[in-house]
């Protein structure tokens, strides 16, 4: 191909056949345009081996979603009575702080999810969750997939069912897919306007929760508090919402659209469903890995060089934003051999979906899990089920991440 056709092979996220499915557009740049250019002196890369060195690197760091929100918000709301509230949700966003910061969070988090039983809150949701909900003759899976990471992370917030409001599934899954929006590349300013009336609410309410005195000894805040108070420079109360809210939408949002996109492909292809009734505990996890890989639910991630650096030929100054193809590097044919196809019992996966280095998802464990203990009595469920004739499968219109809104199944 001339250099001059390469040229013109464009990373296009804005194109409706890019939202119906980003891959073949994802496989021709890594064919014959790897490391490009984009419009707003931003660099896309979408190899597995550039994207995997610079995810452990120490000589890039994240951007500053807060500080974004913070000198956008004058002018998305003005003139408007909305009071801002993207910039305090984001504060402690893990994936936008760097160094100290990033440290005293993450290791605040994982203190405080050590305080409760993993297994046992995931096997008893997912029976809770197989028994409820698939029962009717027509359903929808994307609303359905919406309740089980709820009822986890509920599990957690709000043990002893204290407030009604986190049984509210279809306001949560809203709040937690407008808190992810705010993360996307291209989004109108009306949209911004409605995702932070979302992050008021869900800030508000946690805020209100702060101060509630029947709350269990053993909710997320209470616990979180006791951790907090053991720093030397504890988090203040919004910090501490920040991070709750964080744990709230990337809980739910990476888990639905996983669940989401595993089930489409269970329903297309039976064979994946009689091997799942079949597979014993090693091939279970093994298929898990490759779900990830598959679904890779967030797309990218976004990192920023601290120093000039040359990839691929072209030289990138110090100070620019990296776009990371996260779902490009996982079907990256160099690195996975059938890699546009699930492969159930494939033996080297160093498949991106958690990231990778420092940065990596602090909840991949509870992920696996649930994805672990629902994957069986799930394909017993989808074998009674068939892709409905009449509805076509509705895709999130979202860049940073993808997933399926409406997915619409009925019995055989």
């Amino acid at each position: 191909m001339a250099i001059e056709e390469k040229q013109l092979i464009k990373w296009n996220p804005t194109s409706s056949e890019y939202i119906q499915d980003p891959y073949p557009q994802f496989s021709k740049c890594l064919e014959f345009n790897p490391v490009q250019k984009g419009n707003f002196s931003e660099w896309i890369l979408f190899r597995h081996s550039d994207i995997k060195q610079i995810l452990r690197s120490d000589e890039f760091y994240t951007t500053d979603l807060s500080g974004y929100f913070e000198i956008k918000e004058p002018i998305i709301f003005k003139n408007t009575a909305q009071c801002p509230y993207l910039a305090k949700s984001s504060k402690k966003w893990l994936m936008y702080l760097n160094d100290e910061m990033h440290l005293i969070g993450r290791a605040l988090l994982e203190q405080t999810l050590k305080e409760y039983d993993y297994d046992e809150i995931v096997s008893t949701n997912v029976k809770h969750w197989l028994d409820q909900n698939f029962k009717d003759e027509n359903l929808d899976l994307g609303h359905v997939a919406s309740i089980l990471p709820i009822l986890i992370f509920s599990s957690f917030y709000q043990p002893n069912d204290f407030k009604d409001v986190w049984n509210n599934y279809e306001k949560l899954r809203n709040t937690s897919h407008h808190l992810a929006m705010s993360q996307g590349i291209y989004v109108p300013i009306k949209t911004y306007q409605a995702i932070n009336k979302e992050a008021e609410w869900l800030f508000e309410l946690i805020s209100d929760d702060f101060d509630n005195p029947d709350l269990p000894k053993n909710s997320f805040i209470r616990q979180i508090c006791k951790h907090n108070s053991a720093l030397a420079n504890p988090l203040s109360k919004d910090e501490l919402i920040s991070l709750i809210s964080l744990v709230f939408f990337a809980s739910i949002e990476t888990t639905v659209d996983t669940l989401t996109m595993s089930m489409l492909e269970m329903l297309k292809q039976p064979k994946l469903l009689d091997f799942i009734e079949k597979a014993n505990e090693r091939q279970v996890n093994v298929l898990v890995e490759e779900l990830f890989r598959f679904a890779s639910p967030q797309q990218y991630t976004i990192r920023i060089n601290k120093n000039p650096i040359e990839i691929g030929g072209h030289e990138i100054p110090s100070g620019s934003k990296l776009f990371l193809c996260l779902a490009s590097a996982n079907r990256d044919p160099s690195v996975f051999e059938n890699a546009q196809q699930i492969v159930p019992e494939r033996g080297y996966n160093p498949h991106l979906a958690f990231g990778s280095g420092s940065h990596s998802c602090i909840g991949a464990k509870l992920a696996r899990l649930e994805l672990r203990g629902l994957l069986k009595p799930l394909a017993l469920c989808l074998k009674k089920y068939r892709l409905s004739e009449q509805d076509e499968v509705v895709w999130q219109k979202s860049v940073f991440m993808r997933g399926i809104k409406n997915l619409y199944v009925t019995k055989k």
